[in-house]
């Protein structure tokens, strides 16, 4: 039995990794923070699951290298911003994992975003070049835009979390024409886990390139599938830039809905097209599911 400990596995990808590979029939670990291992709500799933659950830090060196050398692939599904993935990256290379998916996947194709304009990217891409230098034996997916951030928000990151419907009010970025491709994470897992019994597959990358949209036609889909008529704020490329420099994260939007870096082709193959066999949820099911949650539609 094949062994694979996700990293990040309370997480909302995370935990969609972690259900994918028990389906697979895979020998599942976690590895949780001491504070998340203590909190029996969020440790239930896992636990559900029947995984084995590690104990540890990604700046422990030793607590990662306890809980790797216990599996044969390790996925980390961090969030970039909370904690650096370069002592794991050591940890790794030093258990001899066959298979490493990192984190810096997880987002834009470096190949088509700017270097120096996301500042979030650029942890990223450091990152998988110290996972290049290493010679891990890795596979990185890059996913684009996550369905519970993008597709929630109808485009609009700065209400990402605010409710958990489309909001009522959203912003239109620049004309609202631009072309942005988004997943959800149920299908970057299921990706993820065909990509890891794939020999080919290993140091590559692979881009997810499915459902492609721009930020005017999904709010009109919304309203379609909804009945809702969320109110539209205009903001120009000139008014986002004065707001990136105040906020450089949301130097998202910028490639999103200004450079439409998410929809361009790169080398990196596609994941629909590398694996036809899987199919990926829509945009309109995924709104037709949060109007049916909310007893709206139409």
């Amino acid at each position: 039995m094949t062994s694979t400990l996700i990293i990040g596995a309370t997480g909302l990808l995370g935990s969609e990794m972690a259900k994918a590979s028990a389906r697979d029939g895979d020998s599942v670990h976690v590895l949780v923070r001491p504070a998340t291992a203590g909190n029996e709500e969020r440790m239930r799933p896992l636990k559900e699951l029947g995984a084995t659950v590690h104990v540890g830090d990604l700046d422990d060196y030793d607590s990662l290298v306890r809980a790797v050398g216990k599996a044969d692939r390790v996925i980390s599904s961090v969030h970039v911003s909370s904690a650096s993935e370069m002592t794991l990256v050591r940890a790794v290379k030093d258990a001899g994992v066959s298979r490493y998916v990192p984190s810096a996947g997880f987002g834009l194709d470096f190949a088509a975003a700017a270097p120096g304009s996301i500042e979030p990217l650029d942890l990223k891409r450091a990152i998988f070049d110290a996972v290049r230098e290493a010679d891990l034996p890795y596979t990185v997916i890059y996913t684009n835009g996550f369905f519970s951030t993008w597709v929630a928000t109808l485009g609009d990151l700065t209400r990402f979390g605010s409710t958990p419907l489309p909001p009522d009010e959203v912003t239109l970025y620049g004309d609202g024409d631009v072309p942005a491709t988004f997943v959800s994470e149920k299908d970057i897992a299921a990706v993820t886990m065909r990509a890891l019994e794939d020999p080919g597959a290993v140091r590559r990358e692979i881009r997810i390139a499915q459902n492609k949209i721009t930020q005017g036609a999904m709010i009109d889909l919304w309203r379609r599938v909804s009945g809702r008529s969320p109110r539209i704020v205009r903001q120009s490329a000139e008014e986002l830039e004065r707001m990136i420099a105040a906020v450089p994260g949301l130097g998202l939007l910028r490639a999103f809905w200004i450079r439409g870096e998410t929809a361009l082709e790169t080398a990196s193959p596609e994941a629909g097209a590398l694996y036809p066999e899987l199919t990926f949820e829509t945009i309109e099911s995924a709104f037709v599911a949060l109007a049916a949650t909310s007893g709206t539609g139409g």
